[in-house]
Formats: C-alpha cells, structure tokens, sequence
C-alpha cells in the first residue's frame, strides 16, 4: 500500500509539474504573414548602436501592451544581426484612419536616433514550401526599397513581382519572399525567409543583384539586412 501511495504521489507531482509548463505548440507560436488587403502591416524599425541589447528589451516589453488595443492582432519582433537595429513588425486589422496618430502613440522612443515608421500591404508573395510565416529563430531579410524622386512605386512593385520567382529557383535556401508597397508609396519593403547568412549573401553574387548591376538602381534606394526573430505577441 505505501508503494502505491508513493507511486501516486509521483505521479501527481509529475502531472503537476507537466501541467504547469506550457507546451511546445504554446511556447514557439508563430504568426502567420496574413497576405489580404484587409490587414495593414506596420513596420517600425528603430536604429541602435552599442545598445541594441536595451532597445530589444524596451521594445519588448512596450509591444505585449498593444495586444489590448482595437484593430491590433500580432506582431514579430526581430533583432539585426550586425547589431543594428530593432525591428518590430505588427499587423492590424481594417484600415488605419490616421497613421500619423497611430504612429506618434504606439512608436516608442527608446533609440538614439528617430526610429523610422510606415504602413504597408502584402501585395505579392513567393513561397518554396510553406506560407510565410514568422517562428522564433528564424532568419528574415527585410529590404527596404526607399523611391527616388519622380519614380513610381507601382513600377518598381512590378519588376520585383517579376523578379521573385526566378530568385526561388536561383536560392534553395531561400523559403518565401513578401513584397510590400507602402500605403504612402515612398518604399517597397521586401520581407524574405533565408536558411542562413550565407545563402543570402550568395544572392549578391548574381547579376542583376550585384552593386553594379542592380535592377532596383534606377528606381530606388536599397537598405537591407538580416535579423533573427527573437520573440511573437499574438
């Protein structure tokens, strides 16, 4: 009978301890890049130098507090991996009557420099195996294509829309690619999920996406780089 007992109690404590962790499906949790037009996505990014570690934190903690807010549905937050910059990636849902507005309460200044805010849309996307989609971890490029002036965001869209298969085919290690204009129209932000830094850069290496011969230069300026998904606020 004391055998039993004692079994029974380590049962229970096992169970309890079981129950009290979350599960794996709860603990990496990812979000889905949702690709209608009835979600706005907005991306913040907030530049850092020696204290990206502090920025990560603060932006950390703010974003949960979004969660409560009309409209909001998830967000992603990711770290450069040159220490950079932090990025925070939220989506919404509807329309965002005054981004202005939303952008002066919900941007948190927290960098030494003016963290750089816009709204934008998925309006094309490529994929090798699965939806995009952002898990802890993973490795993202996020290009931001800035327009020159008198250059019309609809036909850069186009050429990148054109382009994106072929950069499939091209990169095995390359598993999804979103192209997203601007609602303002002055950047088209690229947002890609590698296997590594090294197949990135190996992108460089092919013509048409090389300094020299880049199929963006006529029409826009090209700041990229690649982050790790550090943490998901759904």
């Amino acid at each position: 009978m004391r055998k039993f007992h004692k079994i029974a109690a380590i049962a229970l404590l096992i169970l309890g301890i079981l129950t009290g962790m979350p599960n794996a499906a709860q603990a990496e949790t990812g979000i889905s890049l949702n690709t209608t037009n009835e979600v706005v996505n907005v991306i913040t990014v907030y530049p850092t130098t020696s204290n990206q570690a502090k920025v990560l934190s603060e932006v950390s903690q703010a974003e949960p507090k979004f969660s409560k807010t009309p409209g909001f549905q998830d967000s992603a937050i990711l770290k450069a991996q040159d220490g950079t910059q932090v990025i925070a990636l939220s989506q919404w849902k509807g329309k965002l009557s005054s981004f202005q507005s939303y952008a002066k309460e919900h941007v948190i200044n927290v960098a030494t420099q003016t963290p750089q805010t816009f709204a934008c849309q998925v309006q094309h996307t490529e994929t090798r195996t699965t939806s995009p989609s952002f898990n802890q971890g993973d490795v993202i490029m996020l290009s931001q294509f800035k327009m020159k002036p008198g250059q019309d965001q609809s036909e850069l869209a186009t050429i990148v829309t054109q382009e994106m298969p072929s950069v499939l085919q091209m990169i095995p290690g390359l598993q999804w690619a979103a192209m997203c204009p601007s609602t303002d129209k002055s950047i088209i932000a690229l947002l890609a999920r590698w296997n590594s830094r090294a197949d990135f850069e190996s992108l460089g290496q092919q013509p048409g996406f090389d300094k020299e011969t880049n199929y963006w230069q006529t029409y826009a300026d090209n700041e990229h780089g690649l982050y790790d998904v550090v943490k998901n606020i759904c």
